[in-house]
């Protein structure tokens, strides 16, 4: 693991966060984030299962919309979702809502190819560590 952390605040509470992400960046002092205040969010097992059932919806959904003549139960046992489009659906929600204030992520500001590189760094280390606390969520339910 690299410079992302997580740390368990509350029985179904998380916090993560990206310690060291805005240090190296060339901008940093126009960057919000940085060693004394870094970038972090806070996540609860509800938000995962909550991300689940809204990707689960999303699928059932477009299925209904491209199979008309399915019925409910059909489109529920079609509608697969992976644990990727779970943490997916959490990064949007959580980070990259947030990009312009995260100097390092906007493309808008910075080169292009460098927030694009660190943006999957980020989203790799996100993927891993969202693993881990869905996980510990599972040992509590």
């Amino acid at each position: 693991m690299g410079m992302l952390r997580y740390n368990i605040v509350g029985l179904q509470d998380f916090s993560i966060t990206f310690e060291e992400y805005c240090v190296p960046c060339e901008y940093q002092s126009k960057c919000k984030f940085g060693k004394k205040e870094p970038f972090q969010i806070s996540i609860d097992c509800k938000e995962i299962t909550a991300a689940f059932d809204a990707r689960k919806s999303e699928k059932m959904e477009k299925l209904g919309n491209k199979n008309p003549d399915w019925d409910w139960d059909m489109r529920e046992k079609k509608a697969k979702i992976s644990k990727t489009q779970v943490f997916s659906k959490l990064w949007n929600d959580k980070v990259k809502v947030i990009k312009e204030e995260i100097l390092c992520l906007d493309s808008r500001r910075m080169d292009s190819m460098l927030t694009s590189q660190q943006g999957e760094e980020w989203w790799s280390e996100f993927r891993e560590t969202m693993s881990e606390i869905d996980k510990e969520c599972s040992k509590i339910c």
